[in-house]
């Protein structure tokens, strides 16, 4: 198949190992530190050998390939600029040990495209944060990978400007239709960088798929500046509000948002929802399951010590305020 595979992969701290990202999808590995998520990265690349299972990319398997073979870009989470080579020089770098031509032409594609262009003669000592970040994300692309690799790309930046990289690093992604795996621990940043979400727990993984709930807004009305009240088909969320006038809206939250519990909260409860779980599935230590509230499906999951003295037929869900966002969509943006 297009794209990459790994299966049953232990490597390090990592124990078997199995998941599929499409060619062309980003997807994103989230979990603590420690879990093994940069070594996962360090085996796909080749940095540290397989001990068990296989590693496929683009249908071809590569497990034992030699890292140099591998057409596989690895951007390291302190970038790993060179400091005695300008940003020219920097992005030039990995097609000169390819010994590939029309260098220069590929080079000065690559810096006006990821608009760096006028950069291209500095050091990175006199680059800023998010400059690094760009000219490290040009270096990886300059080859033209069948496969990116990110290790906490954006750690380093203060919250707007990791927000605002982010966005530029999807827009050129995107439009390369590059396959992509990113680390980080943040499930917000997640949320914003992928639906492919492979979570890993020491050394194991624990879920993999889209963890977001997503629920179109009926209507919705400010209760305060900074507040105000969803309504959707059947029930009714309050909500921050932090977006601007738009045609339509949405609520998003994570699983890792909602607390599910056949008990009845004992005092009136901000955001507290009643229905039923219809679907569920079980791992090593938690059950993903899928709740009706009145027609509307969320997802959610359950500690695997909670699970047995849940009442299928009837659960509360409480969704966490803080856990909530409103996002705004324009006609023109669907």
């Amino acid at each position: 198949m297009e794209g990459l595979k790994i299966k049953s992969v232990s490597a390090g701290i990592l124990k078997n190992i199995s998941f599929i990202l499409e060619k062309g999808k980003v997807g994103v590995l989230l979990g603590p530190n420690g879990a093994g998520k940069t070594t996962l990265l360090n085996a796909i690349s080749g940095i540290i050998p397989v001990k068990k299972g296989y590693i496929y990319l683009n249908g071809k398997e590569i497990t034992a390939v030699p890292i140099e073979e591998r057409d596989i870009s690895y951007i390291f989470q302190n970038l790993a600029l060179f400091p005695h080579l300008t940003v020219y020089e920097n992005i030039a770098f990995p097609l000169h040990i390819k010994k590939e031509e029309n260098i220069d032409t590929k080079v000065l594609r690559i810096l006006k495209k990821v608009d760096i262009l006028a950069l291209k003669d500095r050091y990175p000592l006199k680059l800023s944060g998010g400059e690094k970040q760009k000219v490290a994300i040009a270096r990886a692309l300059v080859t033209n990978p069948e496969l990116l690799l990110l290790d906490e790309p954006f750690a380093s930046l203060d919250f707007e400007m990791r927000k605002f990289i982010r966005a530029e690093f999807l827009k050129v992604i995107r439009e390369f239709s590059l396959t992509t795996l990113i680390v980080t621990h943040d499930p917000y940043e997640a949320e914003e960088l992928g639906n492919n979400i492979i979570k890993i727990r020491q050394g194991k993984l624990v879920h993999t798929g889209n963890n977001v709930n997503r629920i179109k807004v009926r209507s919705l009305k400010k209760v305060t500046k900074d507040i105000a009240l969803a309504k959707f088909d059947n029930f009714s969320l309050i909500v921050p509000f932090n977006s601007g006038r738009s045609d339509h809206y949405y609520v998003e939250f994570l699983e890792e948002d909602l607390y599910i519990s056949s008990l009845k909260p004992p005092v009136p409860t901000l955001n507290t929802l009643q229905g039923k779980i219809i679907s569920h599935k079980e791992n090593a230590e938690r059950v993903h399951v899928k709740i009706d509230i009145n027609g509307t499906i969320i997802k959610g999951n359950i500690p695997w010590y909670m699970w047995h003295e849940i009442n299928k037929d009837e659960v509360y869900v409480i969704i966490k305020y803080r856990g909530t966002k409103l996002k705004g969509v324009n006609d023109g943006d669907l």
